[in-house]
């Protein structure tokens, strides 16, 4: 009977002999700047139907999966001046936003972020944050994952 069948030799484990062939990446920030500056900003002023962009000194977006400090690689926020707050109105699920990660040498990569304004967007002031997490190693010490985020300018959302 097949109960009776040895088992046979066990398979290799690849993904242990693979896993130490292939490093992991540190993610580094351009000399003289920090993760989630602006290195593209925003306009002041958009139209409805008009595509607000931004890009940050990003960080692979892997490491993010791997520590959820934060729900969403990206926020549309909205000044609410009645409590001097910002409202989120979007984030990175939203029809209306898209977050690219560019993978540059050495460690080093940007996230664009878009958000294509819907002509039902109410006019206000906006801004759109961005939030990452780097791998960082130091000499003969195990990688820590650390949060950073960044922030644009405010800019204003106008009708046609």
């Amino acid at each position: 009977t097949v109960a009776n069948l040895s088992s046979g030799p066990e398979p290799p484990f690849f993904k242990q002999l693979i896993a130490s062939l292939i490093p992991n990446i540190v993610d580094r920030a351009p000399l003289g700047r920090n993760f989630g500056d602006v290195l593209q900003p925003v306009k002041s002023t958009y139209r409805m139907g008009e595509v607000a962009e931004v890009t940050f000194v990003g960080a692979n977006p892997k490491n993010s999966a791997e520590n959820q400090t934060h729900q969403t690689f990206l926020t549309v926020e909205k000044y609410e001046a009645t409590s001097a707050t910002w409202r989120i109105v979007h984030n990175d699920a939203s029809w209306e936003t898209r977050f690219y990660w560019h993978k540059g040498l050495l460690g080093h990569s940007n996230a664009t972020m878009q958000w294509h304004i819907p002509e039902s967007a109410q006019p206000g002031i906006y801004r759109m944050r961005y939030f990452g997490h780097i791998r960082k190693q130091e000499l003969l010490k195990p990688a820590v994952i650390l949060p950073f985020e960044g922030t644009t300018s405010a800019f204003e959302v106008v009708a046609h």
